[in-house]
């Protein structure tokens, strides 16, 4: 497979590698603010008493005079001072050519230029690209990354011209060729209401009743790779740009085949009851699930409301028993019993119809409260819900987190199906997602990694940010060994740091209880680069255990890698073969995770690749090749244990899976998990 890398690092030289700079001790207007870290190497020697006790200096690299402190810099030796010296270069040069500048949070240089393509009478469209400078990540010279960042809409109307306009909406403005946050922007700024343009949200979009714009699912490899060549092309392969930043003639630096590795053979298989697969529907048709229901009784009833039991029910009920033929007498879904291996009983005398969906609650507690459960049988609900997820009355919206909750807290999990959906023609498509999903909340396991088991514990840690509620929530969940099989999991907010600690050296203890000596390491997947006070509690869980073994973090962005995208340029596709991964860093990597096997193959879904970073508690873990291979080929793996549908997806389920519940879980009433939620799969 050739490989072309055209938005990854453009080499460059140091124009200036050594350069006079003043720095202030007072905050001026301005001027870059730069913490302990970024201060010139030399000025510990020749200060560092002073430098102990000062916590900023600034600068703008240009000017000397009545300076706190002077130096020359050595760009090669300084490089986060350097960073933000190319930075301040490039962010002058832009305000001058682009249509509007603005500095990301991490202090990258973001430009805008207009797209007439996408621009109409209410909104004007603008391309965004991001320039990031950073060092030797990739080569042995600084080097600038450059990211396409998609469009964003400016309102043409300024916020004089709006009458009644809430400013809580008000995120970022365009303010002549800056882009400003409107919460920080100075006084000077907020005077000029008449050149303020509201950069649009989804939000102020509702509000102004503007359309939103309509979600694609095409392949986004080809649009980026054309934006971010015509932006080279255009910007900075210019005599203009090179004499402030002299690029590698070359361009975009070409990645040896040496530096470009792969998955394990086979890494991407998954065992069943009777052989392997790598697609999991064909798996579940023709090998059967993994392991059935341990559950010797299991009944199901549906929640309704009264008016859709004529069809909704009726018919969810007969492709259930008789399963789904096309028009032609295909049978394309066989009847759930045969396809998760286990009986079907729904049990009648306890489904519960609702009038109308302002008593369904009601209904549904007392239902609940007559419900006679027979001894040792699990019991599974199937609510057909009249309340579309796109429903924008609060209330109704509600009514599936309610219901959710309800059946938690009396330990019935349940599956949540639109009514709407039973009738759509290509209904045959969701059963089997239904299936995997159902027969997952009864315990069942529909497949499983095809990898030798090893007494490793995963714990995942994901999170989701409620809108609603202004809070982050984090879920965790646990699968023990590396075979993917579920434990359980809990919920809590981001900031309850002990509470999550604590449970995962529950997890921790049941490992050391179930493996003894044999207990190899622990693996934690983390949704965002794990901090010391997050570290620290679980560390000490695992002294208190007497436990002395490695402690791996991986972090795993929730998000996407848009800033490293790799590109195929033998496939019309673009996508790189499924499996490929790139260092990226001393400690990143780059995976990419898709359906896509073989050099011939075509598919449907081109996600962009996934960013990986490492770390462990042991000095030097990782000098050994073997152990990074492993880990990635653990992450790759751990993507094809999702459950909620027979499509892989490019995130592990040990990220996935937490977020899901940790997206749910927000809207409950309670603010701890009935004991039996923690250890179901109630969220898919």
């Amino acid at each position: 497979m050739a490989i072309n890398w055209p938005n990854w690092p453009i080499p460059f030289n140091h124009p200036n590698q050594d350069l006079e700079i003043g720095f202030y001790k007072e905050e001026i207007k301005g001027y870059y603010s730069l913490w302990k870290g970024e201060y010139p190497l030399s000025f510990w020697d020749d200060f560092n008493e002073e430098m102990q006790e000062c916590d900023r200096l600034y600068t703008n690299f240009k000017d000397t005079e009545n300076c706190d402190y002077k130096t020359i810099v050595d760009f090669s030796v300084n490089k986060r001072l350097a960073v933000h010296y190319y930075s301040r270069l490039i962010y002058n040069y832009f305000a001058n050519v682009a249509d509007a500048v603005k500095i990301n949070f991490v202090k990258d240089v973001q430009v805008w230029f207009k797209d007439d393509s996408k621009t109409t009478s209410v909104y004007t469209s603008y391309k965004r690209f991001t320039i990031k400078v950073q060092f030797n990540k990739v080569t042995e010279f600084p080097e600038l990354l450059v990211s396409f960042d998609g469009n964003s809409t400016v309102l043409n109307k300024s916020l004089s011209q709006l009458d009644d306009f809430p400013p809580e909406l008000i995120n970022y403005v365009k303010y002549k060729t800056n882009i400003v946050k409107y919460e920080y922007a100075e006084d000077d700024v907020k005077q000029h209401i008449e050149e303020l343009y509201p950069i649009l949200s989804n939000r102020i979009r509702d509000f102004l009743e503007i359309p939103r714009p309509a979600f694609t699912r095409g392949n986004k490899y080809k649009p980026y790779y054309k934006n971010i060549n015509d932006f080279y092309n255009t910007f900075l392969n210019s005599k203009e740009f090179k004499a402030i930043i002299p690029l590698d003639d070359n361009g975009f630096y070409q990645l040896p085949p040496h530096k470009i590795y792969s998955t394990s053979f086979n890494s991407n298989k998954l065992r069943f009851h009777n052989g392997t697969d790598i697609v999991p529907h064909n798996g579940m048709k023709t090998k059967g699930p993994y392991k059935a229901s341990p559950h010797k009784n299991v009944r199901f009833f549906f929640i309704y409301h009264q008016p859709d039991r004529a069809f909704a029910v009726k018919t969810l009920y007969n492709y259930f028993t008789d399963g789904y033929k096309s028009p032609e007498g295909y049978l394309y879904f066989k009847p759930l019993k045969t396809y998760i291996k286990q009986p079907f009983l729904i049990d009648r005398d306890t489904s519960i119809a609702f009038e109308n969906t302002d008593t369904a609650l009601k209904t549904v507690k007392q239902g609940l409260l007559n419900l006679e459960k027979q001894p040792n049988t699990r019991y599974v609900a199937i609510y057909i819900t009249p309340v579309h997820k796109t429903e924008t009355d609060e209330q109704k919206r509600m009514l599936y987190y309610q219901i959710k909750e309800e059946l938690l807290k009396h330990d019935i999990s349940s599956q949540v199906i639109y009514k709407d959906n039973i009738g759509h023609k290509n209904f045959s498509f969701y059963l089997p997602n239904i299936a995997i999903a159902l027969l997952a909340k009864i315990d069942g396991i529909p497949w499983r990694l095809d990898r030798d088991t090893k007494n490793e514990l995963i714990v995942g840690v994901g999170a989701f940010t409620s809108l609603n509620h202004n809070i982050k929530y984090v879920g965790s969940a646990f699968c023990f060994n590396n075979n993917g099989e579920f434990k359980g999991f809990d919920c809590f907010k981001a900031d309850e740091i002990d509470l999550l600690a604590g449970t995962i050296g529950k997890q921790i203890l049941k490992y050391v209880i179930d493996n003894g000596k044999d207990a190899k390491r622990l693996i934690i997947h983390f949704y965002k680069k794990i901090s010391n006070k997050e570290l620290q509690p679980i560390k000490e869980m695992l002294r208190t255990l007497g436990l002395s073994i490695p402690v791996v973090i991986i972090t795993i962005n929730k998000t996407t890698s848009e800033d490293n995208v790799a590109f195929d340029i033998n496939s019309a596709e673009l996508m790189p073969i499924s499996g490929t991964y790139v260092k990226i860093g001393w400690d990143q990597y780059l995976l990419f995770n898709n359906i896509r096997y073989k050099e011939e193959d075509t598919v449907k879904d081109n996600p962009f690749p996934v960013k990986l970073s490492f770390s462990s508690t042991i000095d030097n873990y990782f000098d050994d090749r073997t152990v990074i291979e492993e880990l990635i080929d653990q992450v790759y793996q751990f993507s094809r244990m999702y459950w909620k549908s027979v499509k892989q997806q490019n995130l592990p389920v040990t990220i996935k899976c937490p977020e899901m519940a940790a997206e749910i879980f927000p809207f409950f009433e309670g603010d701890k998990l009935p004991d039996f939620g923690k250890n179901n799969l109630w969220f898919l």
